[in-house]
């Protein structure tokens, strides 16, 4: 069986983003909560090769600003918009006209977003690129929460047969005359990890 990893599934969202606008460039942020931060996880196009790993504050920039309100949007002139992070734009080679950007969301909770680069509008118009792309983050959304929902299962399996499953069973099966001697042992090894 091959088993998918969530790269192959942002990269392959950012390359069907880049193609379906006949864009620059298409990238996926994802939130950090432990650096606060908007980590580019994957990216296509122009200065894909230098992005992947780069990460901004969560309230920085265009990327910034939808995953904090979680609202998808397409900006035209984006050098005139105040939200735009032009220094951080021109780290990265390039200075877009026109950025549209959707959020990753599950349940309300926004995990990322996806950012298009000097997208070829005019086949489109606004509102439906912004549908067609809000629908990509939804789909590399989903294709991530099943990715991980099946990792957690493996866990879950593999734990079933190890050392832990093992103590489970063992602590199940005891004794209940012995239930002084299993709290003592649980607490002990609670200090033991701790």
């Amino acid at each position: 069986m091959t088993v998918i990893t969530h790269d192959e599934i942002l990269r392959s969202t950012v390359r069907l983003a880049r193609l379906s606008f006949n864009a620059a460039a298409a990238s996926v942020f994802l939130y950090d909560h432990e650096r606060d931060a908007l980590v580019f996880e994957a990216s296509s196009g122009q200065g894909e090769d230098m992005l992947v790993g780069m990460a901004i504050p969560s309230d920085r920039g265009i990327a910034g600003w939808v995953a904090n309100t979680g609202e998808p949007l397409v900006i035209r002139g984006v050098r005139d918009d105040e939200r735009f992070d032009r220094a951080f734009a021109a780290e990265t080679g390039l200075v877009p006209d026109t950025i549209m950007a959707a959020p990753i969301e599950h349940n309300g909770d926004v995990l990322g977003v996806l950012e298009v680069l000097d997208p070829t509008l005019d086949a489109f118009g606004d509102l439906i690129a912004i549908d067609l792309l809000t629908e990509l983050a939804n789909q590399s959304c989903a294709a991530l929460c099943l990715l991980l929902a099946d990792r957690r299962v493996r866990a879950r399996q593999a734990d079933a047969t190890g050392p832990i499953a093992t103590l489970g069973a063992l602590l199940e099966g005891a004794d209940p005359r012995r239930e002084v001697a299993v709290h003592e042992l649980i607490t002990a090894l609670a200090k033991l990890v701790r």
